[in-house]
């Protein structure tokens, strides 16, 4: 069968599809994103090896903690990278060795490879390749290392040397740029009151539809003007099978300076050099996000953390004051690899 669509939970869920229940998971990818392999953790009855193909010449120092502390959490994870390049994107499920259903397709083990409906897909494996799949995933893991090389151009990091959830700041930004978190009217630094960060507040003094906590990061196009390559251009001309365009959005990872892992979107629509760009960074969830046992809109996962760092409640307007007291006003946004940011907000 082929898969196009919701590829996340095709393979978040297949195992509960097999005539017999596995208890291994292999993942080969050529690109990893912490989100997924974060939720590696809800299947915990199987022993998960991840391999990650492309970063045989170093990875990405801010990638790499990340996924470092998530598989420090989740002690059915093994985490391994490739020593020669590795495109491949497979995934196999096991029961005592012998393979029971595999996956294979272009679809990376990243939330931007995973949810971009149509553009990326998957296949079940017909059972004659299941001893020629053997035979490559050994060849990989033979050639497979779970401490990988980082990237030249970053300092090695000694990760038993630093403290807590916090993360090396010195080191390269391949893409980056300072995202204001106000607007500027009439030459007037302000944090608009009932959208943006406070977007939320506007179910408060209209009949918006909005909920608690709901907030969003405005791209200015002049990010884009003097960053053209730390967001791509939406494709203006896909469509899909039926002859639907495409929603203008694409799925991303951020991996914040604290260590928080936060799946988000990337959304709307302005326009630079006659393309489409994104207008703003907001949070997305796969599943239906809880808290206190109680449901919250996923929109509103980025207006609470950012809440949180700030110290305000949940209707407290944010203000330029706000921000100033915090230490900042902006925060540095920095391209990991596709689909995967570093949201630096500390002081």
């Amino acid at each position: 069968m082929l898969y196009y669509t919701g590829l996340e939970e095709v393979v978040f869920s297949k195992h509960e599809l097999l005539s017999e229940e596995p208890d291994e998971l292999i993942i080969i990818s050529g690109y990893l994103g912490p989100a997924p392999v974060e939720r590696l953790s809800e299947l915990s009855k199987m022993k998960t090896t991840v391999i990650g193909g492309m970063y045989p010449s170093g990875i990405d120092v801010r990638l790499l903690n990340s996924l470092e502390k998530i598989k420090e959490q989740n002690s059915s994870l093994t985490i391994k990278y490739a020593e020669q390049e590795i495109h491949s994107k497979i995934y196999i499920w096991k029961r005592n060795g012998k393979t029971l259903s595999a996956l294979i397709g272009s679809a990376n083990f990243s939330s931007n490879g995973l949810r971009t409906d149509y553009r990326e897909s998957l296949a079940d494996a017909t059972r004659d390749t299941f001893n020629p799949l053997e035979i490559y995933y050994n060849f990989i893991l033979e050639h497979s290392s779970e401490v990988p090389i980082i990237n030249r151009n970053q300092e090695v990091i000694d990760f038993s040397n630093i403290p807590g959830s916090e993360l090396p700041v010195d080191v390269h930004k391949k893409f980056s740029a300072d995202i204001p978190l106000y607007s500027v009217r009439n030459n007037i630094k302000e944090v608009p009151t009932s959208s943006g960060l406070n977007w939320g507040l506007a179910r408060l003094s209209s009949s918006s539809h909005v909920a608690p906590g709901d907030a969003y990061i405005r791209l200015p196009k002049k990010i884009i003007k003097t960053n053209p390559s730390l967001f791509k251009a939406f494709d203006p001309e896909f469509t899909t099978p039926d002859g639907r365009r495409k929603r203008n959005s694409d799925p991303i990872e951020l991996i914040w300076d604290d260590g928080t892992i936060m799946e988000a979107s990337l959304e709307g629509v302005q326009k630079y050099n006659e393309k489409k760009y994104p207008k703003q960074l907001a949070s997305f969830s796969s599943k239906q996000p809880f808290l206190n046992g109680e449901r919250i809109s996923k929109k509103s996962i980025l207006g609470r953390y950012i809440r949180r760092r700030l110290n305000v409640d949940i209707d407290e307007v944010i203000k330029m004051s706000t921000l100033e007291d915090y230490g900042r006003t902006t925060i540095t946004l920095s391209l990991i690899e596709e689909g995967v940011y570093y949201a630096d907000f500390s002081v």
